[in-house]
């Protein structure tokens, strides 16, 4: 079976354990809006009896790497029946009333979302193969604990925060849903929507007066971004640049090297910024 990202492939193999082989497109460090696939990847896509996907347009050209692969794989996209949240482009757009909304992919920063990935995994592993079924549903009912344990904390790691200090700005609006579920409010990012569209002058002259205006302390970074932008907002505006994981898991030795340790690493990071001196 085929999981287009890293974090995908994480959740999938707690479930699934080592009934399957399993093959993830998207290495370390590899930024799902700009994956371009290897012949070894379409060829893998080809082979597949089951492809999970993120979906809500995180893996941009996916569709067409499917039709050109061939095969005749089962095709989940885990976003499927989850409520999106949407974005609006920058702040040039929105003034001349020309910005567009956009369905926000990054599902998986709220738990809750990834619990509901568990459940959709082990429903499509156990329909593919009923031989393993009771294997899948304990593997999932485990990891579903896990996840309920993880969620629990973050709310109380965020719960230390005064409310005055939930403000985040981060380099693209991947921390939408993060916000939403924990009591933070995103706002401002470097990039308005993906890393592949440039912000303007504005936008960013935008960005660094709201980080004055709401006193945020710190501009958050990601490792499959380049932090270019980051830097010079943070520099411009005298507050610290914090990295986080965000499309991708981390390498070995960064703490952040499964679905689990990620979060735990990104909400320390998070709350050690946004607390302050």
């Amino acid at each position: 079976m085929v999981a287009t990202t890293n974090i995908i492939g994480d959740v999938v193999q707690n479930v699934a354990g080592d009934a399957i082989r399993l093959t993830v497109l998207m290495g370390i460090g590899v930024d799902p809006h700009t994956y371009i696939p290897t012949p070894a990847d379409t060829a893998a896509i080809h082979d597949a009896h089951l492809i999970l996907a993120n979906g809500a347009g995180l893996e941009e050209n996916l569709d067409k790497i499917l039709a050109g692969a061939g095969g005749d794989a089962v095709y989940v996209q885990l976003s499927d029946g989850l409520r999106l949240r949407e974005e609006t482009e920058g702040e040039e757009l929105k003034a001349s009333g020309q910005a567009q909304r956009h369905v926000d992919p990054h599902v998986w920063f709220d738990v809750q979302n990834v619990i509901d990935w568990v459940q959709r995994i082990e429903q499509a592993l156990s329909a593919l193969d009923p031989s393993h079924a009771d294997r899948y549903r304990t593997n999932a009912e485990a990891y579903v604990r896990q996840l309920e344990e993880l969620d629990a904390w973050i709310v109380a790691q965020i719960a230390t925060l005064p409310p005055a200090n939930r403000k985040m700005v981060t380099n693209h609006p991947a921390f939408g849903y993060f916000a939403d579920r924990y009591g933070l409010e995103q706002v401002g990012t470097v990039y308005p929507i993906s890393p592949s569209s440039e912000p303007s002058a504005q936008d960013i002259a935008a960005l660094e007066d709201a980080i004055r205006a709401f006193q945020v302390p710190a501009v958050f970074s990601e490792s499959t971004v380049n932090p270019k932008l980051a830097e010079q907002v943070a520099r411009d505006t005298g507050v610290q640049l914090v990295p986080l994981f965000s499309g991708s898991l981390g390498g070995p030795g960064s703490g952040a090297e499964t679905y689990l340790a990620m979060m735990r690493y990104n909400v320390q990071a998070i709350v050690e910024a946004l607390r302050g001196p």
